[in-house]
């Protein structure tokens, strides 16, 4: 595991927020690993929305002149801000990780597409004009059918303006996703509730993060990659996604395409039930037997899954036995279907 320089508190709008940061570590980077949310609109320290007041203690800013030295009373921008001290500042709305306003809004239905041979739809809703959609990457929502009924869905996108693409199986045999299916098509809105869940990103100091998937577990999966290319994260990132037919691998060219992208990217596709005639050289059979095949140890790896809770308890009792600490690891299933 990397070692670094013991870290300390930034102390955001008198306890509002403590922000825990290393020295020498951007104030932005910090924020978005540990789950921090602010008002900002850019990474490079042009637009000015992330002002921020230093109130005690000392900060370092770079602008386009070099190094600043910020003092008590001094103004300068959060996402070009670094210290190696504790200190307090103030700026104009920072959510501390969990401090979600769940809201319920009425989408616009913009598309609803079949993606390749498979029965999953990718529905991409817009959110009403003037809303800003505050989640985390990671997290879901509910639909909320006409009959009351409600559908939860992980967002397949980070936050990205208004826009939340969902991926939605359509199973003809259940009426509640018939009805789901022939809300998304003939009407031109639908209200959800967002945001909900805890399986977000997390600062664990391993060098390794797997991002485990079963059928559209991915959707979770691919939110949560996103996020970590966003943040430019340096852990070697694996993404094992089983699905019971290579034609279910239903957005298994963006993966790929990410591989091409990223160097400490790696995607690992397993077929749990190969037909005669398919032609495959990759892992077949279960999640778990594909990642112990593939890696020894998980004493310093991150682990998040999502899919049934059958398959996030296999995978998880599994790999602590591989030395995957519990702590290690993240799932939704853990808080909706917790163990008896």
């Amino acid at each position: 595991m990397t070692s670094r320089k013991p870290s300390f508190n930034i102390d955001c709008n008198q306890g509002q927020a403590q922000l825990s940061i290393y020295p020498e570590q951007n104030f932005l980077e910090a924020a978005q690993q540990q789950g921090f949310r602010l008002l900002r609109g850019c990474r490079n320290g042009v637009c000015e929305v992330c002002e921020t007041t230093l109130v005690q203690g000392e900060v370092f800013y770079r602008t386009s002149v070099g190094e600043q030295i910020a003092t008590p009373g001094t103004s300068f921008l959060f996402c070009t801000a670094y210290a190696r001290e504790p200190a307090a500042i103030k700026l104009n709305r920072v959510l501390a990780p969990g401090d979600y306003i769940v809201k319920t809004l009425a989408c616009q239905i913009e598309s609803v597409e079949l993606l390749g041979s498979s029965d999953v739809y990718r529905v991409v809703l817009q959110a009403p004009a003037g809303q800003a959609l505050d989640y985390a990457a990671g997290q879901y929502l509910e639909i909320i059918l006409p009959n009351g009924d409600r559908n939860a869905f992980s967002i397949a996108n980070r936050p990205d303006g208004r826009r939340i693409e969902l991926h939605i199986q359509h199973l003809p045999d259940r009426d509640n996703s018939r009805l789901l299916l022939q809300s998304l098509q003939e009407q031109g809105t639908i209200q959800v509730e967002l945001p909900k869940g805890v399986c977000t990103l997390k600062a664990t100091g391993t060098d390794k993060a797997f991002f485990v998937a079963a059928g559209t577990g991915f959707t979770q999966m691919k939110a949560l990659l996103e996020e970590a290319f966003e943040q430019g994260s340096t852990q070697q990132l694996y993404l094992y996604w089983g699905a019971r037919r290579l034609r279910d691998l239903y957005l298994a060219e963006l993966p790929q395409q990410w591989q091409e992208e990223y160097e400490n990217f790696h995607f690992v596709p397993v077929i749990g039930d190969l037909l005669p005639d398919e032609k495959w050289s990759g892992h077949v059979g279960m999640l778990h037997d594909a990642m112990i095949k593939d890696h020894s140890k998980f004493d310093d790896a991150t682990v998040y899954a999502g899919g049934s809770p059958n398959m996030v308890y296999s995978v998880t009792d599994t790999l602590i036995q591989y030395g995957l600490s519990d702590e290690c690891v993240f799932s939704d299933v853990f808080a909706y279907a917790p163990r008896k």
